[in-house]
């Protein structure tokens, strides 16, 4: 296949599967004739690769008259045989290595992974646009401009967990373990991670709930005083989404202590700013309707706090499709 998208590496589904290296879909091949310096593997079945006590070969030469050079080789279609060049090694002594047909282990996981991505895809296209985008993961300690853009955890696990399952029935056919990794991606009970996905059980997170109208802190820098903002509540009726800075602009402790907020105005972000309010230790208003807590006992002037949130009149994204049983 020629793309090469994927949502996971091969460090991921090793940490998903660790029994990946058992999975290699290298298959030892012999040698039939030696004529020469050329050995022949008569029978050996399609070889796209070629491996030699563990090293992989250079591509296959394009024809069987260019095979004649320590180390060439060519696979004849026509025959079912690979043609194999070396005049290091006699007839006895070519029974003594390791050959194998097959391709590159990396190459080979790398290949899992996109197969099982588009396979994903096929899941979730009638939910969602595809292919899914990178977000910006909430990181407390990084500012959001600064964060990595990542795929979700989930559509990682997701992509992993049908890797997996394909791997093992590739080498073993029908199997229980690898029905037992593909029923925690989709099952007929809708309990699979994809499944409570299209059913809106599960969101992504650049999807909006009914939550997001409380607003969530995304980043913090509250290393120089001791007051933190510990709780969000209300609902947001500013603008369809928002990203609040919320400073602290006058130090000390409850009553004396003085908090800011910069909203989005004048066509930016933190585009304008409100006057100071008191930190009581309540719950008191931030803005538009959004609620919040401070709790302890004294704020410094360089802390703030970056809060997103989205105004309660927006829409919600993926919605839960649950029913109600109803009885006469």
């Amino acid at each position: 296949m020629a793309t090469n998208f994927k949502y996971a590496g091969i460090s991921d589904l090793t940490k998903y599967f660790n029994r990946v290296s058992d999975f290699d879909n290298k298959v030892q091949i012999f040698p039939t004739l030696t004529s020469g310096n050329l050995h022949l593997f008569r029978d050996s079945g399609y070889v796209d690769s070629l491996f030699v006590n563990g090293e992989e070969l250079a591509a296959a030469q394009s024809t069987s008259g260019a095979v004649d050079s320590n180390g060439e080789w060519f696979y004849n279609s026509d025959t079912n045989q690979v043609e194999y060049y070396n005049s290091n090694y006699s007839s006895t002594t070519i029974n003594e290595q390791v050959f194998e047909s097959g391709q590159d282990f990396t190459t080979f996981l790398n290949q899992s992974l996109v197969d099982a991505s588009l396979e994903l895809h096929n899941y979730l296209d009638a939910r969602y646009s595809m292919p899914l985008e990178k977000q910006k993961q909430i990181d407390i300690d990084t500012a959001i401009n600064s964060a990595t853009a990542e795929y979700d955890p989930i559509i990682i696990k997701a992509t992993c967990y049908i890797a997996t399952a394909n791997l093992i029935r590739a080498k073993e056919g029908a199997s229980e373990e690898a029905d037992y990794y593909y029923s925690l991606v989709t099952n007929s009970e809708r309990t699979g991670l994809i499944d409570k996905l299209n059913d809106g059980v599960y969101k992504l997170s650049h999807e909006v709930d009914d939550k997001d109208k409380n607003g969530k802190i995304v980043y913090r820098v509250d290393t120089n005083g001791s007051m933190d903002l510990v709780e969000l509540a209300g609902n947001y009726i500013g603008e369809h989404y928002d990203r609040l800075k919320i400073a602290i602009s006058t130090g000390g402790n409850y009553g004396t202590a003085k908090f800011t907020v910069s909203y989005l105005s004048n066509d930016q972000l933190e585009g304008s700013t409100t006057n100071p309010e008191t930190i009581t230790g309540g719950l008191q208003h931030i803005h538009n309707g959004l609620y919040g807590r401070f709790s302890g006992t004294s704020a410094h002037t360089s802390d703030y706090f970056i809060v997103e949130v989205y105004g309660s009149h927006r829409k919600q994204t993926n919605k839960s499709n649950k029913t109600i049983e109803m009885i006469r």
